[in-house]
């Protein structure tokens, strides 16, 4: 359309040339006519000469950014030729995880046998793999009516990057993990033992208190606290893992910007509740699945948690054959499962269900998945945990 426009205008001063040399200065109008026609000719010359010899080399500034940072990739132009370049356009294009603030056109020129860098700006708006890219570049003519594709290699084209994740300072929420708890084999399986000690609980086994304003929260015996209806405390000196174990549920879907919000409040709510559970000195195993495996990260500290952030910087989403860790149902814990479904596509997350009914789901508010399970489980964008009512 724009070489159509151009050759069109093109014609329009042809046009006039010849008007000119019928009606005003017979000359005049020659002279008009020929020096257009030269200048068309040795535009398309030149341009076609000159088109071998430029070469383009991109490069970027980083490879790994957090969420609001900016990337800058930069195009260099150069030839070995002294005959100047006239106009280089560049079309350029990236992942929906990342946006370019200042469009997808840009422009360059090169004079001499010099090198000219075109600077192009994207800035990271949500977590994962992607990559920015050089869709097509064009060599215009003088006159700006023919252009020419500047052959290049198209993988050399195209850099991948990887964005983190963020991981949110969310404040404990013990509601929320009293309920994780539950489906987890912990030191509340010993409530009840062969040992001869009686505690204030009137069970056998380890000495129980009520729970007061001040005591670790990771010592509350949340199996015993359930069936009383009441917070009740271990008072022995021996706190183990909780062994939880956690996986992703992140399948592929058109990556819209309400379903990437949707997905990165899942990921980083699972971040959130990591560091939730570090804090009260439990642990955890979290599953994802990446390169055809199902990847396991056991969290003991924050040092593992930030090692997750990084691992989880590059995931893709991905349609497993097998949705549930084989490692979780050998191990006859119920799964908890982060999901990134959302309602116009959750066929996942219902297999993961009618697989295992029982399933602790945990699904973004922004992805409105319907009430599809008594255990279902949505996270705000403050990263509150809320138990859905049907």
């Amino acid at each position: 359309m724009r070489t159509l426009k151009s050759l069109l205008a093109y014609i329009g001063c042809i046009a006039i040339a010849v008007y000119v040399a019928l009606y005003i200065d017979g000359t005049v109008g020659i002279i008009l006519t020929i020096a257009l026609s030269l200048a068309l000719v040795i535009s398309l010359a030149l341009t076609l000469i000159v088109l071998p010899f430029i070469k383009v080399e991109i490069t970027s500034d980083k490879s790994l950014l957090t969420k609001g940072e900016r990337l800058e990739l930069s195009v260099k132009l150069s030839k070995s030729i002294i005959i100047p370049v006239p106009v280089v356009e560049i079309s350029a294009d990236c992942s929906p995880q990342l946006e370019m603030p200042d469009g997808k056109l840009f422009l360059g020129s090169v004079a001499g046998t010099e090198t000219t860098v075109v600077k192009i700006p994207y800035n990271a708006k949500f977590s994962g793999a992607s990559e920015v890219k050089l869709l097509k570049i064009m060599l215009t003519d003088y006159l700006g009516i023919f252009r020419f594709k500047i052959k290049t290699d198209e993988k050399e084209l195209t850099i991948s990057t990887s964005i983190y994740p963020d991981i949110p300072d969310a404040a404990v929420q013990t509601d929320f993990l009293k309920t994780t708890s539950m489906f987890s084999d912990s030191d509340d399986d010993e409530e009840e033992t062969d040992e001869t000690a009686i505690g204030s609980t009137g069970m056998p086994g380890y000495d129980h208190r009520q729970y007061s304003p001040g005591d670790p929260i990771k010592r509350i015996n949340w199996k015993l606290s359930s069936k009383r209806d009441i917070y009740m405390v271990r008072l022995d000196e021996k706190v183990c893992g909780s062994g939880q174990m956690f996986f992703l549920d992140c399948p592929k879907l058109d990556e819209t910007e309400p379903a990437l919000e949707a997905r990165d409040n899942v990921i980083e709510s699972a971040l959130a509740m990591f560091t939730m559970l570090v804090r009260e000195g439990r642990e955890a195993s979290f599953f994802f699945y990446s390169g055809g495996l199902w990847l396991r990260t056991d969290i003991h500290s924050m040092g593992e948690v930030y090692a997750l952030q990084e691992q989880l910087s590059s995931l893709v989403p991905s349609n497993p054959s097998k949705l549930i860790p084989d490692e979780i149902m050998n191990a006859g814990k119920t799964p908890i499962c982060f999901t990134t479904a959302i309602n116009d596509c959750m066929h996942s997350v219902t297999e993961i269900i009618a697989a295992c009914p029982d399933a602790l789901i945990i699904s973004s508010m922004t992805a409105q998945l319907p009430h599809i399970s008594p255990n279902l489980w949505t996270v705000s964008n403050d990263y509150e945990f809320r138990k859905q009512s049907e």
